[in-house]
């Protein structure tokens, strides 16, 4: 099992999480590779619960010095917040340490939080599901396109807070530009995480829809992963089995994982008889 979604105490929104505390519950769980992925936010409104650029080495560091007392595989990773306009900032601190794992994340749209319970109703409001799932995948195409990302995290995050405006996103809402979205990612070799927080957001299903990821595979898509999105030891490898079971279904026979940011793949069947 392996997870690579993951946020230590350098996340604000995950102050009290640990990285000797993850390798304790990884060693009894079975998790035998975790990518630390904490948040990087370099403007609007959550740069609070960002990493400081300052921080960086010292976060590195700690990764680097616990993978000396364990046999869990550690990476030393970054969710990063992608916003129009960005992405030189970006690239320059990026290429400035030692990285072996980059997500891309899509939170805000055009200004709006699409992860806020309250902004969420707005977003939505007045307008076809479609059309807010077009608007959304413009953007996710960009962050793809600006060749800063190994893999985008949660690919329809949007869905977080539909449920509670009595919505709920099928397929078919997903709209058109989901696929020249996919197209981009395929062609710039950008993967897609099968993310299980979204269970846990109330949304009733992971993010993204098996049918996302049997548009992604057909689409071209070669690299995918699993992450938990954990926020706290406690949920470290939280369903991943299943998670990867999806990504089988879907039609995938290998999963990604990542070193030096360059990208390995091992048979989904192989992790699969190991969670047994």
């Amino acid at each position: 099992m392996i997870d690579y979604h993951v946020h230590e105490r350098h996340s604000r929104d995950a102050a009290t999480a640990r990285i000797p505390e993850y390798i304790v519950v990884a060693e009894a769980r079975g998790v035998s590779e975790i990518a630390f992925t904490t948040h990087l936010i370099t403007v609007g409104a959550d740069v609070d619960i960002s990493i400081r650029e300052e921080e960086l080495p010292e976060y590195i560091g700690e990764i680097r010095a616990a993978q000396e007392g364990t046999n869990v595989r550690l990476l030393a990773g970054l969710e990063v917040d992608y916003f129009p306009g960005e992405e030189r900032h970006l690239e320059s601190i990026l290429r400035g340490h030692d990285f072996d794992f980059i997500l891309g994340s899509t939170h805000y749209i055009n200004g709006v939080d699409i992860g806020s319970q309250t902004q969420a109703g707005g977003y939505f409001a007045d307008r076809p599901i479609r059309e807010a799932a077009d608007e959304y995948y413009k953007v996710w195409k960009r962050a793809i396109e600006s060749g800063l990302f190994d893999v985008m995290a949660h690919p329809d995050y949007w869905r977080k807070y539909l449920h509670f405006y009595g919505k709920t996103a099928l397929w078919g809402d997903y709209g058109s530009t989901v696929y020249d979205a996919l197209e981009a990612a395929a062609d710039h070799g950008v993967g897609i995480e099968v993310n299980t927080a979204g269970e846990r957001a109330g949304t009733g299903h992971f993010y993204p829809l098996q049918e996302f990821l049997v548009a992604a595979h057909e689409t071209g898509v070669k690299n995918v992963t699993v992450g938990s999105d954990s926020h706290t030891a406690g949920t470290l490898g939280y369903k991943l089995d299943e998670a990867t079971r999806m990504l089988r279904d879907a039609g995938f026979t290998t999963m990604s994982t990542f070193k030096n940011r360059r990208s390995s793949q091992t048979p989904i069947e192989q992790m699969l008889k190991r969670t047994h």
